[in-house]
């Protein structure tokens, strides 16, 4: 009941699609980040952690992407998935601001694959100018470059492993799998690759390398406020994320063609974007106002594992803009 507090849920529909959105923080601010998750998730799984601190300062837009969480509709599969789902962005920022005002203040964030289909609205569909700063969270802007540098990652990971004596014969396995790979083009290298990310994660975490706490709340939204069988379900029929990986989808052209200031944040473990993409990515991000920041304990979800500094950072990048 507080007028100062937002605590919105509304569904967008847009080219056959429903699309659950959750809107919630503080409204005075008039300051709206809207949350791009990654393939296989859904919106309220952020809302945890850093986020539950954030609210108090800005209000924050969770959203179940097409095809994904628990998302709705009937819809003919689309040539470009990631051209569609960018629309569906532009269109929930055209109902935000019909819904809490033209003068609102609009950020964007995009998580691992959430990073794609935020730059594809910014840079392919022109909303720059409704946006007042871009956040990639571990966000991915080309599969291609992705292929090569997994491999790289985990390759130098496991060397930095094995110099300090950690888990030393098993990541030289991971090693000697790795030196086996002569195309990255190749789909069974791709997947190769794939497969040793959940063994290097369990060395990483085992340890101790990173952080493994996450936030209490995370399995409270996963199971209540979310359905977990919707959500798996989508996930099996709708994964978006194979059509970059199929056509190598790439950005990195259009990337000097963003304006608006710009902060990528990365995990240093991360094995899924690693962070030299992060990073070609800020090198390539035509903004004038930019910032780059790594996670040294971290990998995929540094908003968990290092929540405090998350918050702290996206606090400061967001009210240096406003």
């Amino acid at each position: 009941e507080d007028p100062l507090v937002i605590d919105d849920t509304f569904f967008l529909r847009h080219q056959g699609a429903d699309m659950p959105v959750y809107v919630n923080g503080n409204r005075e601010i008039k300051t709206f980040v809207i949350v791009l998750h990654g393939a296989g998730s859904f919106g309220l799984s952020f809302r945890n952690g850093a986020f539950d601190i954030l609210e108090e300062e800005f209000a924050f837009v969770y959203w179940d992407q097409r095809g994904q969480g628990t998302s709705q509709g009937h819809y003919s599969k689309s040539e470009n998935i990631i051209e569609l789902m960018a629309s569906d962005i532009v269109a929930l920022v055209d109902v935000l601001k019909d819904k809490y005002g033209e003068d609102i203040n609009l950020f964007l964030m995009g998580h691992s694959f959430g990073g794609m289909l935020g730059l594809e609205a910014l840079l392919k569909q022109d909303l720059q100018s409704e946006i007042s700063g871009w956040i990639s969270l571990c966000g991915a802007h080309d599969f291609e470059l992705t292929r090569t540098e997994r491999a790289r990652s985990l390759y130098g990971i496991a060397s930095q492993q094995i110099a300090v004596g950690n888990s030393v014969w098993e990541w030289e396995e991971i090693q000697e799998e790795l030196e086996q790979i002569t195309d990255f083009d190749d789909d069974d290298s791709y997947n190769l690759v794939l497969s040793l990310v959940p063994r290097a994660t369990r060395l990483i975490e085992e340890d101790g390398i990173v952080s493994t706490e996450k936030p209490s709340g995370l399995g409270g939204n996963t199971l209540f406020q979310n359905n977990p069988l919707t959500w798996q379900i989508s996930h099996l029929f709708n994964k978006p994320v194979n059509y970059a990986v199929e056509t190598n989808y790439s950005l990195s052209e259009y990337l000097p063609n963003l304006t608006i200031p710009s902060f990528w944040m990365y995990g240093l473990y991360d094995f899924s974007v690693p962070v030299y993409l992060g990073n070609d990515g800020y090198q390539r991000a035509g903004s004038t106002d930019k910032e780059f920041i790594m996670f040294e304990e971290s990998m995929h979800h540094p908003h968990y594992t290092e929540s405090d500094y998350f918050a702290e950072r996206l606090y400061s990048f967001i009210n240096g803009v406003l």
